[in-house]
């Protein structure tokens, strides 16, 4: 299963690199990719990445926050602004098994048409704007509604990248991982209800 995590000027370290070491432990092929071409991207605390791919036809995405409560002119808040990443995200939608989210990266797939009449979570300083875009919001870490798999802040996309591994592999899998890392998973997925 190949999963890339997108990257983009401004976005939260912790939303990127937690899943990314989570999910290629567990074995998935997993990459960063840039929005619309390869080159440098710069994190929001100044890391800088040469990201050699862009967008492409994953099984699975994951979408990072960062910038987006503070509107900073670089993030998640800015990509919306842009509107490239959210056509993006919904144009790729259909052919992928799921897209997920990290923190304000929640936002960026309600921006992109992705959340409506759904049940997600984000970081708790961004529900009420989750909820004008028709989110029923789940106040958890990691919700699971089938195809969109959401975590709330920071810390929560490495138990978004561990759900993932149980989801895709087992328990088991998840389980080791969490041990290698040496991370004590917190209470269970929130799922919603079969559609």
């Amino acid at each position: 299963m190949r999963i890339e995590i997108v990257v983009f000027d401004g976005f939260d370290e912790l939303d990127v690199f937690g899943p990314f070491e989570v999910l290629a432990i567990a074995g998935f092929a997993v990459e960063l990719v840039a929005v619309e071409r390869p080159g440098p991207v710069v994190s929001m605390r100044g890391v800088h990445l040469q990201v050699p791919a862009v967008l492409g036809r994953p099984d699975g995405v994951v979408v990072p926050g960062g910038g987006w409560l503070n509107r900073a002119a670089a993030g998640a808040w800015a990509q919306a602004q842009h509107g490239v990443l959210p056509a993006r995200l919904a144009a790729l939608a259909p052919s992928t098994r799921w897209m997920a989210s990290v923190c304000t990266g929640g936002l960026l797939l309600a921006a992109a048409g992705l959340l409506g009449q759904r049940q997600a979570t984000t970081n708790r300083n961004a529900y009420e704007e989750l909820r004008s875009y028709g989110v029923d919001v789940v106040d958890e870490r990691v919700v699971d509604d089938g195809d969109r798999i959401t975590a709330g802040a920071l810390a929560a996309g490495l138990d978004l990248a561990l759900w993932i591994t149980e989801r895709e592999f087992d328990a088991a899998t998840a389980d080791r991982v969490a041990a290698t890392i040496e991370y004590a998973r917190p209470a269970p997925t929130w799922l919603a209800p079969a559609r």
